[in-house]
């Protein structure tokens, strides 16, 4: 049903060319735009979302099952992997400039961290993560696995997809990543975030 192209066995790393339809991407984008904000991150010590220089990207949150469109994505996302759609944080959508960037970082919460607790109080750990690329970037933008030396050009309607834990349920530390800055044109995409259990 999917066309799926492995990019990594350990951690688990999965491309897949044409997920979304023009349409599709055009509407996150459209309902996106009018309300995208600087985006935040997990304080590790609080659990709090708080701004911090290492990203520097534009963003805004839907709600599960926000509009058909979003409810057909999500639905797919949850075939995939194999998880209920409630599983799922809300499709997050993010927009990057030119020079804007997210610097490595992992999307599990770290269970040495303490802010990690609060944020795990609902849902527990985000096993994986899918990024959803909505437009093609002029130049640069890509995803990059460091530890890895993998690296994913954005390219419009293509998903990523990756898993954040091992298959005994530790974190994977090779899952580290980061947006690489926009060299030319702007780059919006789609991230959903999965945990482990119900998200409320």
């Amino acid at each position: 049903m999917f066309d799926i192209v492995e990019l990594s066995v350990q951690p688990r790393i999965l491309t897949l060319p044409n997920f979304l339809s023009d349409e599709e991407c055009a509407h996150l984008i459209e309902r996106a735009r009018p309300k995208i904000a600087p985006s935040t991150t997990v304080d590790p010590e609080t659990g709090e979302f708080i701004l911090v220089e290492a990203r520097s990207s534009t963003s805004t949150y839907f709600m599960i099952r926000e509009t058909p469109t979003i409810t057909g994505i999500e639905d797919r996302i949850a075939l995939l992997l194999g998880l209920p759609v409630e599983n799922g944080e809300g499709l997050q959508v993010l927009n990057y400039s030119v020079g804007q960037e997210y610097r490595p970082h992992f999307d599990f919460f770290d269970p040495n961290l303490k802010g990690s607790a609060t944020v795990m109080a609902s849902g527990g750990q985000r096993v994986a993560t899918c990024i959803l690329y909505l437009n093609d970037v002029e130049e640069g933008g890509e995803t990059h696995f460091p530890e890895l030396d993998i690296r994913v050009r954005p390219q419009k309607g293509s998903a990523l997809l990756f898993i954040n834990v091992t298959q005994e349920g530790e974190v994977d530390r090779k899952t580290l990543h980061a947006s690489l800055p926009v060299i030319a044109g702007e780059k919006w995409i789609s991230t959903k975030w999965v945990r482990e259990r119900e998200y409320k």
